[in-house]
């Protein structure tokens, strides 16, 4: 019997299989189902390859080095340890999985119930959220809202988390702002009180004052859209270090619909600043809203009898940014938000109104008296 036969077919596959992981090793990380975030920590940190990964003395080692969290470091091992051809095995996520992951994440009330009610309790975390509409009908009375609620405490169910405000037209107010957070504190306060037996909410209450509902409001007014991108590349870092939960940009059309004549460059820009906020969204599991400007729609000879209408600024394409897409409009005398589009809820609509102390539930209140924004 020839052994050194037997064995060369086994020395073969032996040396293939070491080519094929030396192929896999020497891959670089743009090559493997990395989150762009944690790819993009890792070849800061001067990781470039799949083998630079390997190297480490496991998770720990490589969340110190690339500052990642432990939990981050653990899945990029887990990723590149199966290799190129599971690794996206690796990285899948059973429905499961993913619907109880939605289960878990809170929304941000916007404090009228029947708006919450259609938004399927608020507005979503780890997704974007447009608030579309004319002049006057509350787009920036809502987003300063959203700043209040996202800072609501744990113990009265919300995220105690800070917020980011972009503000490219100027439209933000600290004295709105603080009218809001007064108003937002006496609500809790209320809400605590009838729950005297409750020590959480009380230990809460301790700290949730106007001053620092303000505190936790992060401002960046943008003059132009230069200034707009380079606050977008820095958005996920600060974030991150002040522990924000919602970033309001106020309005992402202002300055598309000003400083372009080319088209083609608008576009790219629009595409690349949303799949940021999209990235941001997603990998920080905080609220992205944005606001968007109408604008008229010349209808066609055959259809609606030629009229006009008003539509959502910067065309079809940008439409497919947002997650979720709420229309804002006067209906006679009332305020309303029409679902138009969600992935997960029905078109529908709410009544709303804004009072001194923010968005809040119809009670009758009519147009002149309200705050405008």
């Amino acid at each position: 019997r020839d052994v050194g036969a037997s064995r060369r077919p086994r020395d073969a596959m032996a040396n293939h299989r070491e080519d094929l992981r030396w192929y896999q090793d020497s891959l670089q990380l743009t090559s493997v189902p990395l989150n762009p975030g944690v790819r993009s920590k890792l070849q800061r940190a001067g990781f470039v390859s799949v083998r630079d990964v390997k190297k480490t003395h496991g998770p720990v080692e490589l969340a110190q080095e690339a500052g990642l969290t432990n939990e981050e470091a653990s899945e990029v091992m887990k990723v590149v340890r199966f290799g190129v051809d599971g690794a996206a095995l690796a990285g899948a996520k059973s429905a499961s999985e993913m619907l109880r992951e939605e289960a878990e994440k809170l929304p941000i009330y916007t404090f009228c119930q029947e708006l919450d009610d259609l938004l399927g309790g608020g507005v979503a975390v780890g997704e974007i959220t447009e608030l579309c509409g004319c002049p006057g009908i509350g787009k920036t009375q809502m987003c300063i809202q959203l700043c209040a609620s996202t800072q609501i405490p744990v113990p009265f169910g919300g995220l105690d988390g800070a917020a980011v405000y972009v503000d490219t037209e100027g439209s933000f107010t600290a004295e709105r702002a603080a009218d809001i957070a007064e108003a937002t504190a006496k609500h809790l306060a209320v809400i605590s009180r009838a729950n005297p037996e409750d020590q959480q909410m009380a230990d809460a209450m301790a700290s949730f004052t106007t001053e620092r509902v303000l505190d936790r409001i992060h401002l960046f007014r943008c003059h132009e859209v230069t200034e707009l991108l380079a606050v977008l590349e820095t958005l996920p870092a600060y974030c991150k270090a002040h522990g924000a939960r919602l970033v309001v940009v106020d309005s992402v059309a202002f300055h598309f619909r000003q400083d372009f004549r080319d088209m083609a460059l608008r576009t790219a820009i629009l595409a690349k600043m949303t799949n940021r906020l999209m990235a941001l969204a997603t990998t920080q599991s905080l609220a992205v809203v944005t606001v968007n400007q109408v604008t008229v729609k010349p209808g066609a000879e055959n259809e609606r009898g030629g009229k006009s209408r008003l539509v959502p600024a910067l065309g079809e394409s940008y439409a497919h940014a947002c997650a979720t897409r709420v229309i804002l409009s006067w209906e006679d005398d009332t305020r309303v938000a029409y679902l138009y589009k969600s992935p997960r809820l029905p078109q529908g609509r709410a009544r709303y109104t804004v009072t001194q102390g923010g968005v809040r539930d119809v009670r009758g209140t009519k147009r002149p008296n309200e705050a405008t924004g």
